[in-house]
């Protein structure tokens, strides 16, 4: 008879007969050991009998771990001791033994005490609480954390922050200041509940829940539950309940697993529900009729007043806390666009996308190929959005309908110019090589072995128009472009590639253009003084960021005109706004050099122009790219003669240095084409912008 064919309930007997049978012929043999000394005898089976009963003794184990998994593999119900529970029916055949339910029935028993523990906090016992602390490291072990999630079951799970809020209710309809103590209890309780589901549902640790757990978990998280002690007046979803848990756990290492199904379901119960109820409601402490936060949470940032959290935005919180989970829960265009579309109402009512934002920058700020493509589906659906806001009157003029609407989705603008930014070099090009807007299967490439994003040029400024509102998503747009185009003529000389260097200047140049013209634009649509559109660029030339090399910039001579490529790469390993962020910071340092009639100018595309002309200085200089012959001019220093740093020179110094420049530089390069290209990137912006949109009539 082999293991398989028994039922498991044979298989406990037999291991409780193997155990007493070994543990009797261990007592026997010391007995009779024992006997014979006194009479100072001794005998060889005295020690084979001992042998014996301690085999048998080791096998028991063994055998409780087999029936284990037979009750596993039959889905049987047992109680803590391992009894089968009454009714459970053992179908005939073969069985799957699955090694990650093994889990010793000791632990199991520690768990049910925990899981208890955890039921008398979540009733307000502050001494359960109290006990329940020494288990907190426990929370991260998956063999005890799947027993306790399992004896908790899916009901009990969703039940704990419920049976919290209903608490808290008591507490402030009391009025005696007790609320808040609670609520720190409840947290130190649901952030240990929290690491332990996120530990119980990985699939890659030793022990986990089975599928059949979460299947069951999914369903309570669609159930409108009653709340424990309200007498039937609240009730709670299940899964606004874990959402609850999910927000006293931020930083828990939920697993890709956990995104797609639990995560995935979460969010399409919540597309569901809005379709069918028009809003989830988030309550407020000064909402006296309903079940208030478990925690002292707030539902968006900066918000006065406790409230329950959004479960989505607490579920995207968690997911935003690594690549590969924000990737696995937002990686289909059919849940991206019900997030960034759909849901801007919701997300009025709560942190206006600030959760979403995390998430979408994690999932897709990365130089690898996915991160790229959502990326560019993200421009898809989000140009949608902004499109349908946008307007042209009879002279010609943008407009925006109802832009408060588009505000609701504020939250990520920031997150969005980031994502953008850290893709400049696709950007460029995209507005170059002009490509159609592209199927899921297309929206990248490969260039050199590296991943590219094929954005729609027409996409881009339409996200351009709607992020550039915002002060700092506009700044990280900004600096970004400053850094790309920094490296591209620093480059460019390192190498003395002419043609290089004019290409950049093109390039980078109109990619500014479409920049700043998205910046007045957008000013103008929200009722903004347009001005401030060139203001930001302005400064910053004046301030003489385009003086500033690439970091060791000088080291090329030493390294060899090879090196040049790793060491402009090493400038943006980091991130393109990075990048531009050090540019800027290090600016101030030659402030004060530029022509007022440059700092002054009234359009971004003759600062471009001046931009360019600094950049180019400050270049030829470090690369040494200018003719030797004759240096006796008052910028020359050193013995050999060589020029002068740029941000060391006096004003008269760079004045007369950018004169000589112009006729001595050994890559000549067109400053005028950086103006015109800054002007054909506004003026097509402009054209992109337009297509397909209606006017007002």
């Amino acid at each position: 008879m082999s293991f398989s064919s028994l039922d498991p309930s044979e298989i406990h007997q037999l291991g409780h007969g193997v155990q007493n049978a070994g543990k009797g012929l261990t007592d026997c043999a010391a007995r009779i050991g024992a006997i014979l000394n006194e009479v100072e005898l001794a005998h060889p089976g005295v020690a084979a009998i001992g042998r014996v009963g301690q085999w048998l003794t080791d096998q028991a184990p063994d055998l409780y771990r087999r029936r284990d998994l037979a009750y596993e593999a039959e889905k049987i119900d047992v109680d803590v001791f391992g009894n089968r529970l009454p009714g459970a029916v053992v179908r005939p055949g073969l069985t799957r033994i699955d090694e990650s339910r093994l889990i010793p029935a000791g632990v199991r028993a520690e768990a049910g005490l925990a899981a208890s523990l955890m039921q008398a906090a979540a009733r307000g016992d502050a001494d359960a609480t109290e006990r329940l602390l020494a288990y907190h490291g426990r929370m991260s072990d998956p063999r005890f954390a799947t027993a306790l999630i399992e004896q908790l079951g899916a009901w009990g799970l969703v039940m704990l922050p419920a049976a919290m809020g209903a608490q808290v209710r008591m507490a402030l309809d009391a009025g005696d200041g007790s609320a808040q103590a609670l609520r720190r209890r409840n947290r130190e309780v649901l952030s240990m509940l929290g690491k332990a589901l996120a530990t119980a549902t990985d699939p890659s640790k030793d022990a986990h829940v089975t599928r059949r757990f979460q299947e069951e978990l999914k369903r309570q998280g669609r159930a409108e539950i009653p709340v424990p002690g309200m007498r039937g007046q609240l009730t709670i979803h299940g899964y606004g309940a874990l959402g609850q848990i999910l927000a006293a756990a931020p930083a828990e290492a939920f697993s890709t697993s956990f995104m797609t199904t639990i995560g995935h379901d979460l969010i399409r119960w919540d597309r569901d529900f809005l379709k069918q109820h028009g809003e989830w409601p988030l309550a407020r402490d000064l909402d006296a009729y309903d079940l208030p936060a478990p925690l002292d949470t707030r539902p968006f940032s900066g918000s006065g007043d406790i409230g329950v959290v959004d479960p989505v935005a607490a579920l995207l919180t968690v997911a935003g806390s690594s690549r590969e989970r924000a990737q696995a829960l937002i990686g289909s265009r059919d849940l991206l666009t019900y997030l960034l579309r759909d849901r801007r109402p919701q997300w009025e009512m709560g942190d206006r996308g600030e959760s979403l934002g995390e998430a979408m920058e994690a999932a897709m700020k990365g130089s690898d190929a996915d991160s790229k493509r959502l990326a560019v589906m993200a421009t898809q659906i989000y140009s949608d959005v902004v499109g349908s806001h946008l307007s042209i009157d009879d002279a010609g003029n943008i407009g925006i309908k109802d832009a408060s609407e588009l505000d609701r989705l504020s939250g990520a603008r920031d997150n969005m110019a980031r994502i953008l930014a850290e893709h400049t070099e696709d950007m460029v090009f995209a507005h170059f090589q002009r490509h159609p807007r592209l199927p899921d299967d297309q929206l990248t490439g490969e260039v050199d072995g590296r991943a590219t994003a094929r954005f729609n040029p027409t996409d881009l400024d339409r996200v351009l128009l709607d992020v550039a509102i915002d002060d700092q998503a506009y700044q990280a747009l900004l600096h970004a472009q400053l850094a790309h185009l920094r490296g591209g003529i620093d480059l460019g000389l390192a190498t003395r590639d002419k043609d290089f260097t004019d290409n950049a200047i093109a390039l980078d140049s109109a990619a500014l253009g479409h920049l700043s013209e998205a910046r007045r634009t957008a000013l103008v649509g929200w009722g903004r003084e347009a001005d401030a559109a060139d203001e930001a660029l302005r400064k910053l030339v004046k301030e003489g960021v385009g003086l500033v090399p690439v970091p060791f910039a000088q080291q090329v001579g030493k390294l060899g005109i090879n090196a040049a490529d790793g060491i402009y790469e090493s400038f943006i390993r980091d991130g393109y706004v990075k990048a531009g962020d050090w540019l800027v910071k290090q600016s101030g340092h030659a402030g004060g050099k530029t022509k007022e009639a440059y700092s002054d100018a009234a359009s971004d595309d003759i600062a471009a122009q001046e931009l360019v002309k600094q950049m180019l200085a400050s270049s030829a200089v470090a690369h040494g790219a200018y003719r030797r012959d004759d240096l006796n001019e008052r910028f020359v220093i050193g013995d050999p003669p060589r020029v002068k740093d740029p941000i060391l020179m006096s004003r008269d110094e760079y004045d007369g240095f950018s004169r000589w420049l112009a006729d001595n530089s050994t890559v000549p390069a067109d400053f005028g084409e950086a103006r015109q290209s800054a002007d054909t990137g506004a003026t097509t912006f402009q054209k992109n912008v337009r297509a397909g949109t209606s006017s007002d009539g």
